[in-house]
């Protein structure tokens, strides 16, 4: 902490004493270049007037002593330049393209002549920031507005290499790192999930500027994200009156029927099929407008879009295991209202934005799971709660800026923001669900009307939230200088505040009951606690309950610093100070402080000829993650779980509850419950460090004539230190854990659950990714463009993030991952640090004895390819597509023991792979010409998966029974086992209470598909 204080000091001094004044979460990109006659001696003195050709808004400077100009707090968009100096004639460049993140090297030559002579300068300048590290991919306005694409700004994401998507991955994987690990900003506002890390507020491109997708190299004044840092750049008004009018529809019309289901019978739980169900009538109908322009001309502007979505789906669906036909329709209403105002006088441009995105949804469409088309094994009068059963979620963005030129060569930036996001239940009634988790159909004493296959239901098992709340608030102030010394450098540095706070209320009404009918109950110790005359039964308290709230500061300070005009090193650092809450008052879960937080950001590149078109570079840096609430909710007193066995003695199971647990006590310690969500106040290893990955980048880009670049790049992720929850069995088979850091300090020695000897270490996390990246692109000119990528990676190690994508519920499972802030839950478990990974020590073994099970992770896709571009046909006719291909991912045996834990028997990958995954998407236009003054018609057609592909994603994994909801009876137990040693997991699997009826028929069958064909219809009038 000593040093923390002598940086932050030396640091604010740094900041304080420059003679002038650097941005943060950047918006802006920058122009610089240097002025000579054509002798090659420098201009001072220069006029440098940039004009942005969209909103008209004009900036200028004067080259310096040494002839050199820079502007480095350009908005994203094209701009005309124009340099000018007494005794020359004056040169203009008519069009630049400024894009996020990136400075541009543009050089000039003036030639002796009056000033009323014009040289205007047709070569296209340089596209290469030679003097930057950041490996980066951004796509323009007029390259979205002509790509096949979703509706919101993360889908352009995909278009970047090194970045995958799915479900497992848990949304956009960006060079191994998980889909919590990422920052999703609009104009530098933080969007992402407090409690789980996930993108929590959609965009539509109709307000937007340009989208970027960081992925290494990412400088000092980011924080938060190991992955990539996905930006989106929104548009602002100008002297020009401009705009447009849309309306899109999206529906069944346009799209492939539902992918495949694979289904375990019900009845049997034997038989095996797959069932490919009826498409059903699904529209979406969206009308919007967006329109921009003066206040007050030169120095007032707005921008402002309004796009009301409106979708309706009617499902028909065959209830009671096909015997009960029936309807469930579905409205949503989903809202994007942008509006933004821009002020401009003098040196001071200022800025104020809000994004307000609500979602209103009512009727629940549950999920086909029956043996046949359209079937659903429960009852219509079990689904009568879903005809009103909704949601309402809402996000609010609001952003404000204070940017101040000082001079020419410095501006000092101001800007807070706050992120609102709510979720609430709508329509739920407080009745407590049961589930047959075991059929009883033919079972003796059971009357027939309480004879059901697994899964039968009295009403959906509904977690209701009344409230799950988060806010974001933040304060950041920067500044950026460039001066010379020793060489040219632009310095920046900064200083951040963020308050986060999640509140929350949420409660299963009366718990929620799991009927295993015909069944012991084996507790986790192994040991056979009997039953009831029909089985026995499960209660489950389950909720999230309190407010916690914290603070994050932060401190950052990057040099780019050119020698001799082709060298560059970027010196940066940046550290944080974070408090990880809880949801007792007052006692906070964990402190990380300025010291304990310390981010190098070192790199270097160079400009190998000196003209600004072939570079080499190098970085390495380490990145910190800001910890999500999930810890917080989950081991510091947010969330509770408790379980509660007992003995089945009715066969009328609708009142069982919390309030009504009649039957023998089955629990290891009569009269107490399993407690799954023990808080951990006295349990966190009081020398815990934060979770952080380093990074290593090389790589080389190089421009062919004026449109065309070429890259290659290398990148080493190492993530080497993590916070999870670390488990133990005591002896009621009670789950235990310290949180802290796997294989360190209190968590480097395992705590046997069976007859493994004390003294194993624990496995420390490992995540290694290697790339090597190759790009070609060609910018927007000359009526195309297009963009190729290949890359090929191994992701390799023990830990796959915070988005857990080895804990995966398909479909057929009839389960998912609960999920925050949303009504449905998820295929991967969404990010958080308390997974499964270290829960307990069964999970570190194979079943050879090996310890530590390392391999390629869930996600490894060793080969990608992606091209993508577009171009426009004579008479307005626009031709766009993306094709992405790229290989299987890893399939890994699991077997479930008696503690519920998956068990890499056989280490990883021992499955093989999924096929090649690879997808084709189109978009075909039409543009007309209505009127004067560039008045537009366009008619487009958008259509995803065109060739409707349902690649297969994932194939069932799980040797013996209990993927989804447990089934105590097939699991293995390992409690008189060395793991050291090994064992026969087919042996214990055939030892188990269900015998040979233990395996799961559907091991190796694909369950989970990428969606088929999906089709957008657009109209619009531009102007």
């Amino acid at each position: 902490m000593h040093f923390a204080g002598r940086f932050l000091t030396a640091a604010a001094a740094v900041l304080l004493l420059l003679p002038r004044p650097l941005s943060a979460q950047e918006r802006f990109g920058g122009l610089t270049g240097t002025v000579t006659d054509t002798s090659g001696a420098v201009l001072p003195g220069t006029t440098v007037t940039i004009t942005n050709k969209g909103s008209g808004a004009v900036k200028s400077v004067v080259t310096s002593g040494d002839g050199v100009y820079n502007v480095p707090d350009l908005d994203p968009g094209r701009y005309a330049m124009v340099i000018e100096l007494s005794g020359f004639a004056k040169s203009e460049i008519p069009d630049v393209a400024i894009t996020l993140g990136k400075t541009i090297k543009i050089d000039t030559q003036l030639k002796v002549g009056d000033l009323t002579e014009v040289v205007q300068v047709s070569a296209a300048p340089q596209d290469i920031d030679v003097r930057s590290t950041l490996v980066a991919h951004n796509v323009r306005e007029e390259e979205i507005d002509r790509m096949p694409k979703g509706r919101s700004f993360q889908s352009i994401a995909l278009t970047a290499p090194s970045v995958n998507s799915g479900e497992i991955e848990g949304g956009f994987q960006v060079n191994g790192a998980s889909g919590a690990e990422n920052a999703f900003t609009v104009d530098g506002v933080v969007t992402n999930s407090l409690v789980d890390g996930r993108s929590r507020q959609n965009t539509v491109f109709e307000f937007l500027q340009e989208v970027q997708v960081k992925t290494a190299g990412i400088g000092a004044e980011y924080g938060g994200a190991l992955g990539g840092v996905i930006s989106a750049v929104t548009k602002s008004g100008g002297n020009t009156f401009r705009g447009e009018g849309h309306y899109y529809y999206e529906g069944s019309p346009l799209s492939a029927g539902p992918v495949k289901r694979l289904v375990l019978d019900p009845s049997d739980e034997v038989t095996v099929n797959y069932f490919q169900d009826n498409k059903q009538p699904d529209h979406k109908n969206e009308l919007g407008g967006s329109i921009g322009g003066p206040i007050l001309r030169d120095k007032l502007f707005f921008f402002a879009s309004y796009s009301p979505r409106f979708a309706r789906r009617t499902n028909s669906y065959l209830f009671s295991n096909g015997t009960e036909p029936g309807e469930i329709e579905r409205t949503q209403t989903y809202t994007q209202a942008f509006g933004k105002v821009t002020h401009r006088a003098g040196r001071v441009t200022s800025s104020g934005s809000v994004l307000f995105t609500p979602t209103t949804s009512e009727g629940t469409l549950p999920a086909y799971d029956g043996s046949g088309r359209d079937v659903i094994t429960s009852s219509f009068a079990a689904n009568q709660v879903n005809l009103e059963r909704g949601f309402k979620a809402m996000q609010v963005s609001t952003t404000g800026n204070v940017d101040v030129a000082l001079s020419s060569s410095s501006f000092f930036s101001v800007r807070g923001g706050y992120f609102h996001d709510n979720y609430e239940d709508t329509g739920i009634p407080n009745t407590t669900n049961y589930i047959y988790q075991i059929s009883n159909i033919g079972m003796a004493g059971v009357p027939p009307s309480a004879q059901g296959p697994k899964g039968t239901q009295n009403t959906p098992r509904a977690l209701i939230v009344e409230n799950d709340t988060t806010k974001r608030g933040f304060v950041n102030a920067d500044y950026n200088h460039a001066f010379t010394a020793a060489g040219a450098h632009n310095l920046r540095g900064g200083f951040g505040w963020q308050k986060t706070i999640n509140d929350a209320n949420q409660v299963y009404p009366g718990g929620y009951v799991d009927i295993f009918w015909d069944s012991n109950f084996v507790a986790p110790t192994g040991a056979n606690q009997g039953r009831g005359t029909y089985g026995y039964y499960a209660v489950n308290n389950r909720g999230v309950q309190g407010e916690a709230g914290a603070d994050i500061y932060s401190l950052y300070v990057q040099d780019q610093w050119t020698i001799a005009n082709k060298l560059t090193l970027n010196l940066g650092l940046r550290t944080e100070s974070e408090t990880v809450p809880s949801f007792r008052e007052g006692v906070p879960a964990m402190e990380f402080g300025f010291g304990d937080k310390m981010a190098p950001r070192l790199g270097a590149s160079y400009d190998v000829r000196g003209d600004g078109r072939f570079k080499v570079y190098g970085s390495w840096g380490r990145y910190y993650d800001w910890t999500k609430y999930e810890l917080s909710r989950g081991s510091y007193g947010g969330d509770t779980w408790q379980i509660y066995y007992r003995g089945l003695e009715t066969t009328d199971v609708s009142n069982l509850n919390l309030s009504n647990m009649p039957g023998a006590d089955l629990w290891v310690v009569p009269g107490s419950f399993r407690d799954r969500r023990v808080p951990n106040f006295d349990s966190t290893d009081p020398d815990i460090k934060p979770m952080y990955q380093d990074s290593t980048s090389i790589g080389t880009e190089f421009q062919l004539g004026g449109n065309i670049t070429v890259g290659a790049h290398y990148v080493h992720n190492n993530l080497s230190q993590t916070i999870e929850d670390i488990g133990a069995v005591d002896a009621n088979g009670d789950e235990t854990y310290i949180i802290g850091n796997p294989g360190r300090g209190l968590a480097t020695i395992q705590f046997p659950s069976g007859a493994t000897p004390l003294g194993y270490l624990v496995p420390e996390p490992k995540r290694q990714y290697d790339a090597l990246e190759f790009t070609v692109n060609k910018r927007y000119s000359n009526n195309y463009f297009w963009s190729a990528s290949y890359v090929y990676s191994r992701l390799y190690g023990n830990y796959s993030g915070l988005a857990a994508s080895e804990e995966v519920n398909t479909p057929t499972t009839n389960v998912t991952s609960t999920t925050a802030q949303q009504q449905a839950g998820s295929v991967a478990r969404p990010g958080g640090n308390a997974n499964r990974a270290w829960d307990i020590d069964e999970i570190f073994w194979d079943s050879h004895g090996t310890l530590d099970v390392l391999g390629r992770l869930p996600t490894d896709r060793p080969h990608v390819v992606k091209l993508y571009g577009s171009y426009m046909l004579p008479f307005g006719t626009q031709l766009g597509a993306f094709l992405y291909a790229g290989s299987g991912t890893p399939l890994t045996t699991y077997v479930n023991s008696a503690n519920q834990t998956p068990l890499f028997v056989n280490g990883r990958g021992d499955m093989g792979r999924t096929p090649v995954l690879s997808r084709t998407d189109m978009l075909l236009s039409q543009e007309f010409n209505v009127g004067s003054n560039n008045k537009r018609m366009r008619f487009e057609l958008n259509v995803l998966n065109v060739f409707n592909q349902k690649a297969t994603r994932h194939e069932f994994n799980y040797l013996n029974r209990g993927a989804g909801a447990p089934r105590a009876s097939s699991a293995v137990s390992l409690s008189d086992v060395d793991l050291s040693q090994g064992y026969d997991y087919n042996a214990r699997i055939l030892a188990s209470p269900d015998g040979s009826n233990a395996y799961d028929p559907r091991y190796r069958m694909a369950d989970l598909f990428d969606p088929g064909t999906t089709g957008f219809f657009t109209v619009k009038f531009l102007f």
